[in-house]
């Protein structure tokens, strides 16, 4: 739809008349005709005044405007990693192809990355035959925009097990500053909480436990709702991994395990079988250095 048939479209359903709006925001009655009949365009000040007095938010007013679906681009990202789960690397390929002709026409990045990840899954996401110069060039792209968007989210989830450890911890701060700038905006949350509970588990892997302390205050700030069950157990998990790297280990033990009980209980034998291995591999880690620093 367009901006003027999506201005309509909520005034109508909101029971506003084209003058009662134009009162609200300064306009004449024929002006706001001329913009929902798309004969007049409409600043990005007058269209968030329109967005204001009907009480609808930009997130809906895109969704709406996109016939109320994801935008495309996200559903290209989704669509892709479909294909991947489902081994179709033949029409992975053809995609690929199909977007770097386009990317050549009209030079958008978004189709340039979806082209460098077409490539990765291509190479079944193996850092050893991945074309090298496409993982710096992504890093490069994330690590030169200050302020991140929530397209920049989706980049890091995508890539963020293709990039060396230092440069994902990194990434880290830009990922905790958008987290705090937008943590009133509640449509980000899964993927901002995924992201946080990756990074913790690669700064754990990584003995990089300055990040991985600072990683977990965020995911206890983002994740508060009594509703958001999976994430909360996750994060008291990590606490307990925490306590065992300060030497509080029978206090990481019982949260680690009263994590690992809830997964089981819920019958999820994938999370419970993934984290019971992060935690005996780091209470082996923990054994050998304990031994090294008593001798």
């Amino acid at each position: 739809m367009e901006i003027g048939q999506v201005i309509k479209k909520i005034r109508t359903n909101k029971n506003i008349t084209q003058q009662s709006l134009a009162n609200a925001i300064g306009m004449t009655r024929p002006y706001i005709a001329r913009i929902e009949s798309g004969k007049n365009s409409i600043s990005s000040d007058k269209l968030t005044e329109i967005l204001d007095f009907c009480n609808v938010s930009y997130n809906e007013f895109f969704y709406i405007k996109n016939d109320y679906k994801i935008t495309s681009k996200m559903n290209d990202y989704n669509y892709i990693l479909k294909l991947y789960y489902g081994k179709n690397i033949e029409e992975i390929s053809k995609i690929k192809n199909e977007v770097n002709e386009k990317y050549e026409e009209n030079g958008d990045i978004f189709l340039r990355h979806l082209y460098i990840l077409c490539h990765c899954m291509e190479n079944d996401l193996d850092v050893n035959k991945i074309n090298k110069e496409y993982i710096k060039e992504m890093a490069d792209y994330l690590l030169s925009i200050d302020d991140w968007c929530y397209y920049e989210l989706v980049v890091l989830n995508n890539f963020l097990f293709l990039f060396p450890p230092a440069t994902a911890f990194l990434m880290s701060k830009s990922l905790l500053k958008y987290a705090d700038k937008y943590k009133e905006l509640n449509s980000d949350t899964k993927i901002l909480s995924f992201l946080l509970f990756n990074l913790l588990e690669l700064s754990i892997k990584h003995n990089e436990f300055q990040s991985s302390e600072m990683l977990l205050n965020a995911t206890k700030t983002y994740t508060t709702k009594k509703t958001e069950f999976f994430e909360l157990t996750l994060s008291l998990f990590y606490e307990g991994m925490i306590n065992i790297v300060d030497d509080s280990i029978i206090e990481g033990m019982e949260k680690c395990n009263k994590s690992l009980n809830i997964f089981e209980s819920l019958g999820n034998e994938y999370f419970y079988t993934k984290y019971k291995q992060d935690l005996d591999i780091l209470l082996k880690k923990k054994l050998v250095t304990n031994k090294k620093d008593s001798v």
